[in-house]
């Protein structure tokens, strides 16, 4: 079970990367946990079993400089936990096409390819970069990989009082093959955290130190 769990975290990783805001009404959103200052919410996605996952915390970064590290998507392999490759498929300045591939222990590996969005509204300050599947996008299927058909996500980065910025990532996946809604629901709840502490750390981690 342990291996199943370590598996399913490892999975719904490739679905947490850009996160998700879904265009449907849902059900109101009820707490899960509280982990290193994030606040982990959950609610189901309408007619499926399966989650939307909302993580909430509060960053001393103000929002472009969180944007920085969330845009530079092909530096992602070198932090991201089980990304194996990836390649930016269309570069604009507010719009990506990006496909990447995951490892995956013990089950075969996955694929899928998104569009990525920026928004920045000029007035609040607030940035969002938001994705979603792209099939029109799709190479091939492999036989290596699980192609992942069903992914949507997003940040928002909302300026707060002394510089910071309030962290709202938001995400629905599913990881694809046979594996039980109930495990993916319930790595979904792990990863969205780590995810988001994994860019944030990130941030710091690329931050100019005194006197450079």
């Amino acid at each position: 079970m342990r291996t199943m769990r370590h598996t399913l975290v490892s999975g719904v990783l490739l679905g947490l990367l850009l996160g998700g805001c879904l265009a449907w009404a849902s059900p109101p959103w009820e707490w899960v946990t509280e982990t290193e200052g994030m606040q982990v919410e959950r609610r189901l996605l309408p007619g499926t079993t399966r989650y939307e996952v909302r993580v909430s915390t509060s960053a001393p970064f103000p929002p472009p400089v969180i944007f920085q590290t969330l845009w530079r998507q092909h530096e992602y392999p070198a932090f991201v936990p089980y990304l194996k490759h990836l390649t930016v498929l269309t570069d604009a300045p507010d719009v990506k096409v990006i496909y990447e591939q995951i490892t995956m222990p013990v089950v075969r590996d996955r694929d899928y390819t998104v569009t990525v969005t920026a928004t920045t509204d000029p007035t609040s300050g607030q940035i969002q970069v938001s994705f979603v599947s792209a099939p029109e996008a799709w190479p091939p299927v492999q036989d290596a990989y699980v192609r992942v058909t069903a992914i949507q996500g997003s940040w928002t980065l909302v300026p707060t009082h002394g510089g910071g910025s309030l962290v709202t990532y938001v995400v629905a996946s599913d990881p694809g093959g046979a594996l039980p809604t109930w495990l993916v629901n319930r790595a979904q709840r792990q990863a969205a955290p780590a995810v988001v502490k994994a860019i944030l750390d990130r941030v710091k981690q690329t931050l100019p130190r005194d006197g450079e």
